[in-house]
């Protein structure tokens, strides 16, 4: 054998302890642009290509004597690749010191192997600048590409998660994102969607026109549908069109213009607005028929009084017929007192179907003491029959409302037998209703008592549905109260009564609008 083959022989045994570090380089880990992993993979590369330069010039001799550093150029280039440029300098560096091993090999003089070992360690150096230079180009572009595709997953999340439907268009209005919600408005799938036209999303009118308007704000700059709001007319799969809500923003991605459509779809939303109002409707009917389950006794009680009273007047018109003992004046007293009390009877009766009928919520002029003046009789009773007494402080001035008479009824009905059972384990049972004009004019209404009172730490929170202040109750009453003077155009509260107890206050404004003169006007401090 000869000294060429034992030389290569040599080297491959010294391969074989590299080759076992394969494992070992692949666990470093990468660290961005210049990766431990890619520079020692590079010095790795080097050694194996000064190998085999030095091979191949030992076996083929003359072939390679003048090529030897031409082989190893490429090498320099893959470990710019794989390192950067300190990887590809060190690689030159080795890859020089090989080349001049195996210039020895062909006889050449020192002076020409340290001339071309000097050639070749600036080549290298040049490859290796541009190799560096070319994988940072390439690590940062990879960079970018990874932070654009974080961006569209966010901001593919964040439509699919927002709750209007979101339409992204580009400057030519085709759709390339459809969220989950504009599936569910529009009936369409994105994959259906995207790619198309928005026109498919709104009457052929309506298409033309924002066509329109996106090209002339893309040419000109003039605002007109984009950064603002506006009601639109939208259609769904199936042809429906349906009222919509659409608001127009822009998106710049480099020189790119993108337009994201928020929609809202105002047909779903009045719809629920409808249901919403007839089941309020509905709701402020039970709890008016449960006031009046609660005042059945008292008025059983009440109405077994007049209807008693004809019963014994016209007893005794018959009897003085009947002995014919007739005197005119005395049958004609006889038969007014129990026209009277008929009256009477008929009138409890009209009160409690009054407020015991579901009506609408029509607002007209009317005068809060005349209001108040209505219900009093009945208020008399509830507080008459739990022992209590009360007071009626209204103001003498103009106080006519824009107000649902039936509705502010209830109201105060609601406060004054909430009032009632809070004075019931109390000696003294005092309510006290006031009406008079607050700090900006409106009118307002107090019902206090002098009960425990309402804690502090739930006075926030007692007109919330569910929540009751009394231990039986079902949080029904107050929750109610507050719907009924929102639906006025007013606020409601519950305070400390100098009383003693809680003073639950609500304000409705006044109008200008004469309202019928009340059939009951309360001119001073009464007491029942």
């Amino acid at each position: 054998m000869d000294a060429r083959r034992i030389a290569m022989l040599e080297a491959s045994r010294e391969l074989k302890p590299m080759t076992r570090l394969w494992p070992a380089f692949r666990a470093i880990p990468v660290d961005g642009g210049n990766s431990l992993r890619g520079f020692f993979l590079g010095q790795v590369l080097a050694l194996l290509a000064s190998v085999a330069a030095l091979a191949l010039h030992m076996l083929f001799g003359p072939i390679f004597s003048h090529s030897v550093y031409l082989f190893c150029l490429p090498a320099v280039l893959i470990c710019a690749a794989f390192g950067g440029f300190p990887s590809a300098m060190s690689a030159t560096v080795i890859l020089a010191i090989g080349a001049f091993v195996a210039d020895a090999y062909a006889a050449l003089t020192l002076p020409e192997q340290v001339g071309r070992a000097a050639v070749f360690l600036l080549l290298g150096a040049g490859f290796a600048l541009v190799g560096g230079q070319l994988r940072r180009m390439i690590v940062g572009q990879e960079q970018q590409l990874i932070e654009l595709a974080e961006r569209a997953a966010i901001l593919r999340a964040s439509l699919d998660a927002a709750s209007d439907a979101s339409v992204v268009v580009d400057e030519e209005g085709v759709v390339i994102g459809f969220s989950h919600a504009a599936e569910a408005v529009f009936g369409w799938t994105a994959a259906e969607v995207i790619g198309r036209n928005a026109a498919i999303l709104m009457p052929l009118s309506d298409a033309q026109g924002h066509d329109n308007h996106i090209r002339r704000y893309v040419e000109t700059g003039e605002r007109r549908v984009v950064g603002s709001s506006r009601m639109v007319t939208g259609r769904r799969k199936d042809g429906e069109a349906f009222s919509m809500e659409l608001r127009l923003g822009e998106l710049r991605v480099g020189r790119r213009r993108y337009f994201i459509g928020a929609v809202r779809d105002l047909s779903t939303m009045r719809e629920a607005e409808r249901r919403s109002d007839e089941l309020q409707a509905h709701l402020t009917q039970v709890w008016s028929l449960n006031s009046m389950g609660e005042m059945a006794s008292v008025l059983a009680h009440e109405l077994n009084q007049p209807l008693s009273a004809v019963a014994n007047y016209l007893r005794a018109a018959r009897t003085l017929i009947a002995h014919h003992e007739i005197d005119d004046d005395d049958l004609i007293d006889a038969v007014s007192r129990a026209g009277d009390q008929a009256v009477r009877a008929g009138e409890i009766i009209r009160t409690m179907r009054d407020l015991a009928t579901r009506g609408g919520t029509e607002q007209k002029a009317e005068s809060l003491s005349g209001i108040l003046g209505e219900i009093e009789f009945i208020i008399g009773l509830m507080v008459r029959d739990a022992g209590a007494r009360v007071f009626y402080d209204l103001y003498q001035g103009p106080d006519v409302v824009l107000a649902d008479r039936i509705q502010i009824q209830q109201l105060v009905v609601n406060l004054v037998r909430n009032a009632i059972d809070a004075v019931a384990k109390f000696p003294d049972r005092e309510i006290k209703i006031s009406t008079k004009p607050d700090a900006d004019g409106k009118l307002l209404t107090t019902v206090e008592d002098s009960g425990p009172g309402v804690d502090t730490a739930v006075m926030g929170r007692v007109f919330q549905p569910l929540a009751s202040t009394k231990p039986t109750g079902m949080g029904l009453g107050l929750s109610i109260c507050r719907a009924i003077v929102e639906n006025h155009g007013g606020r409601i509260w519950v305070e400390s009564s100098p009383l003693g107890g809680a003073a639950f206050r609500f304000v409705l404004a006044r109008t200008s609008v004469k309202g019928d003169d009340a059939s009951v006007r309360t001119d001073r401090v009464r007491r029942r």
